[in-house]
């Protein structure tokens, strides 16, 4: 199966190094030590002593809680690796797939309303601590044994989803099956899990509106589609 993290990872892989979109963040790329490329805003961010990382941080939050869903994607790879720790942290959400989607979802959800003005500081720490506690207040919403939540080895129970979740599962098994490729799941995953709009991916990539419309369209019709069968 295709997990939400290599989803992710496939279409940074693109938009690293896509010229319009770094112009679309030029505050961010100047307080990356002038990066020219979001690939080095990464670079910058990954190198970095926590005061300068932090500088960069606060630029893209502050942009990602007005909307703007380029910077929230851009600072949600940032902190994949934190939201990496937080899926192999929280077994009782799940298998692998689960749980990586639950710590994405969590992790973005955060970003997005993310209260600059009250905490300016520290933003990966604060983001990701706060991502924790939601995923903690989702393992204890499970059921339990003899009133315990269930060790890290125990098999875990259905819980809760969120919407986000929902559809990167529906994602990695549909490209599992052959439903959809991974180009078309990697649409779906940028903009209906990430919130990057259409017209961000296809300023970046050098595509036509209306084509990425229509793959889209073209793809969750093919998942309805595949639902469909599957309910029959």
């Amino acid at each position: 199966m295709v997990c939400v993290f290599e989803l992710l990872d496939r279409e940074w892989r693109r938009l690293a190094l896509d010229a319009g979109a770094a112009r679309g963040l030029v505050e961010v790329c100047e307080a990356a030590g002038g990066a020219i490329s979001l690939a080095g805003v990464e670079r910058f961010v990954r190198a970095a002593d926590a005061p300068a990382a932090d500088r960069v941080l606060v630029a893209l939050v502050a942009r990602a809680v007005e909307g703007d869903g380029l910077a929230a994607r851009v600072l949600l790879q940032l902190l994949l690796p934190g939201a990496r720790r937080l899926a192999r942290t929280w077994w009782a959400l799940g298998d692998a797939e689960e749980r990586a989607s639950a710590a994405v979802a969590a992790v973005y959800d955060r970003i997005r309303h993310y209260p600059l003005a009250r905490r300016p500081r520290r933003v990966a720490t604060n983001i990701l601590m706060d991502a924790a506690s939601d995923l903690r207040r989702s393992v204890r919403s499970a059921p339990r044994w003899g009133g315990e939540v269930r060790a890290r080895h125990e098999p875990a129970a259905p819980t809760p989803s969120h919407p986000a979740l929902e559809l990167a599962d529906v994602l990695r098994d549909a490209v599992a099956g052959g439903v959809l490729d991974a180009g078309d799941a990697e649409l779906i995953a940028a903009s209906r899990i990430a919130g990057t709009s259409l017209a961000e991916i296809a300023a970046r990539r050098g595509a036509k509106l209306r084509t990425l419309q229509w793959r889209r369209r073209r793809a969750e019709a093919l998942l309805a589609g595949a639902g469909a069968g599957t309910a029959a």
